[in-house]
């Protein structure tokens, strides 16, 4: 068993990313890679091919390593971005390290595409932002080391040293690109500039008291320079920009047909020539022709993505036939890019999904033939024929390109293998296992993979719902059930609301894997709700594990504080390629949304990590937990049938949860 649930394990990792608020682009596939020597202009940049692509596409050295502050305000940011880490690209995440000189200021400004989560790591800073009008609220706090604030994006925001030693701050932020516009730049050094007339107007200046009055807000090199720089700052809340829920890249126009024969790599397919689109391009005949199942699970699926019917491209759809022989299984399994919604043409269906940690609740419906249901986002989920007869159901998904990983083959099957060092820590086993010695482990790894499969839905690519307001503080004693949390009363809003203490203090590893995990999501930081990100702490025992798990609604992004750790993820169907790297105090690794990954601490001293979370609730499901160990439990026929083995293996595998 405990074999069995290092394979479980691993097969999580891959449902890591949920990009943002949903503003960017979504993923159309594992990876987009940047190429940065495309000369294709795209929203985004143009993927590399991805038999090119190596982990250092997702990789950054050097983070930990102090910047040049000798300038006018004092500081110095260094952005992550798809451009300095390629394999960001589509994946709504970036990460900033910021330096501050004593006295040295981020200048009041705004990010039009991101929110930002910051912690402090080095000293104090005196940070805030300011509501859009007619408020033009400041919400302003110090911050020490350990401490966590959020910035709501689109609003004019700045930190400030406010110590005589240097400062140091690591920063999340939910786009590949969140753009920054410097207030005062983009006020007084325009090119061309505003005209004078309009910026007098702007700020109630004549002629002659302009330019003194106008100079006196800008920068002194200390403390009153902040202040300053505040009221500037209210000039540029307009730019606060809020794009839909975004799951997968919106269409710019009536269409953009799949050009098939292109070998430009982009995100999702070239457009067709629209003055040689046809019908057909919209088309498919034969859907209504029944599906060999003849194979080992009884079931057949028949997708038709933009593979498959060319104009679905960015428009965002798919649709799916599932034929299931008598007693025949679609499998626990995962879409990392969809949510699936299922109505039943033949037969009858017993369907179900599995909740997150910690709850691992399994609901479950048997339907029949007119009958629908919804598999959510991110969730394990199967559908079972409970019948003698064959059955038939039509899917829509929620992606163009909605993927399907199937764990076992994952986790199994990656390509080089994933280390059994890792997989035999994260299913706890060490030395024999005598319930699995009569086990046919290439049958094990199917049942094990179909466990996984329910995390389907990934509805488009939709990050977090967008904020349609400056913020909205989660109140927590509400008991309305919204998609998040409901807003608290603006007029009760405070700083403490975007604000935590204390994620420099080391956690607690002596548990069976030696790891933890601090999560700062919208229970933890309120006014992280409808902002689309999070930011967590995880603490390594020397040679502890993070194990191979899912984010069902969030890509990842890290940095090494101390230590080193073997990190990776693997790809989808067909490939299941392994991806890993070692990284150490400074560099940054990039986990793409859907896929499973991992991190195993090397050495013989304790690590630590820090990680932003493109979702203000990521989530995380633990394989073994959810297959074996949901409440109510699933069917031992379900799972025997999966993992094509005998019932009474299953039944001992669900005792020890």
């Amino acid at each position: 068993m405990a074999a069995s649930y290092i394979l479980l394990l691993s097969a999580l990792l891959a449902l890591a990313s949920s990009p943002t608020m949903a503003r960017d682009p979504g993923a159309l596939q594992d990876f987009c890679v940047a190429d940065n020597t495309s000369d294709v202009f795209v929203n985004g940049l143009a993927c590399k091919d991805p038999k090119l692509v190596m982990a250092e596409d997702f990789f950054f050295s050097g983070l930990d390593e102090p910047r040049n502050t000798t300038n006018k305000v004092g500081s110095n940011v260094t952005l992550l971005n798809a451009s300095r880490i390629p394999g960001l690209n589509t994946l709504g995440i970036s990460m900033a390290r910021l330096d501050f000189a004593p006295y040295g200021l981020n200048p009041p400004h705004v990010h039009p595409r991101a929110t930002e989560i910051l912690t402090v790591l080095e000293g104090s800073l005196y940070v805030g932002f300011v509501t859009s009008n007619p408020d033009n609220r400041l919400f302003a706090k110090v911050l020490t080391e350990g401490d966590v604030f959020v910035f709501p994006q689109g609003l004019v925001h700045f930190q400030f040293n406010h110590g005589t030693r240097n400062a140091v701050a690591l920063a999340a932020l939910s786009s590949q690109n969140p753009g920054v516009i410097t207030i005062a730049n983009a006020v007084f050094g325009s090119k061309p500039a505003i005209s004078d007339d309009v910026l007098a107007q702007a700020f109630q200046v004549d002629d002659n008291t302009r330019s003194t009055k106008l100079l006196s807000l800008l920068p002194s090199p200390r403390k009153d320079m902040a202040a300053s720089y505040v009221l500037l700052l209210a000039a540029l809340l307009a730019l606060a920009s809020s794009p839909t829920m975004a799951r997968d890249p919106g269409a710019l126009q009536d269409f953009c047909v799949a050009d098939n024969t292109s070998d430009v790599f982009v995100n999702g397919f070239v457009c067709k020539d629209p003055k040689l689109v046809k019908a057909e391009d919209f088309f498919f005949s034969g859907l209504d022709e029944p599906r060999d199942t003849t194979n080992k699970v009884g079931s057949n699926v028949t997708l038709l993505n933009a593979s498959r019917i060319p104009g679905l491209n960015t428009l965002g759809i798919s649709m799916a036939r599932v034929d299931y022989a008598p007693f025949g299984l679609n499998p626990p399994h995962i879409h990392p890019r969809a949510t699936e919604i299922q109505t039943v043409l033949e037969g009858s269906l017993y369907v179900g999904f599995v909740t997150s940690n910690p709850d691992n609740r399994l609901v479950t419906k048997v339907v029949r033939k007119g009958d629908v249901f919804v598999f959510p986002q991110g969730l394990i989920h199967f559908q079972f024929n409970l019948g003698a007869k064959p059955a038939v159901a039509v899917s829509g998904l929620s992606s163009q390109n909605p993927g399907v990983i199937t764990i076992a083959n994952s986790v199994f099957g990656s390509k080089p293998a994933i280390s059994d060092d890792i997989l035999a820590k994260a299913f706890q086993f060490s030395g024999s296992f005598p319930l699995f010695t009569s086990l046919n482990m290439a049958a094990a790894y199917a049942l094990l993979l179909a466990a996984l499969l329910a995390l389907a839905s990934s509805p488009t690519m939709a990050r977090d719902p967008g904020a349609l307001q400056d913020l909205c503080v989660a109140d927590n004693t509400s008991n309305v059930f919204v998609n998040g949390f409901v807003c608290k009363d603006p007029k009760l809003v405070k700083a403490e609301d975007f604000f935590f203490s204390g994620l420099d203090e080391p956690r607690d590893t002596t548990n069976k894997v030696g790891s933890n995990v601090t999560l700062l999501n919208a229970s933890r930081i309120p006014g992280l709700n409808t902002l689309g990100i999070s930011m967590a702490r995880v603490d390594y025992a020397p040679f502890g594990l993070n194990p191979p798990h899912i984010h069902p609604r969030a890509t990842e992004i890290q940095t090494v504080l101390e230590g080193s750790l073997y990190v990776g993820f693997v790809t989808s169907n067909p490939d299941n390629r392994l991806v890993t790297k070692v990284v150490r105090k400074g560099d940054v690794f990039v986990f793409p949304q859907g896929l499973i990954h991992f991190q195993f601490n090397l050495g013989a001293k304790p690590a630590v990590a820090v990680s932003g979370l493109s979702s203000q609730n990521p989530g995380v499901i633990t394989i073994a937990n959810s297959v074996f160990g949901s409440k109510p439990a699933i069917s031992d026929d379900i799972l025997a049938k999966a993992f094509q083995v005998d019932k009474k293996i299953i039944d001992r595998i669900q005792a020890h949860f």
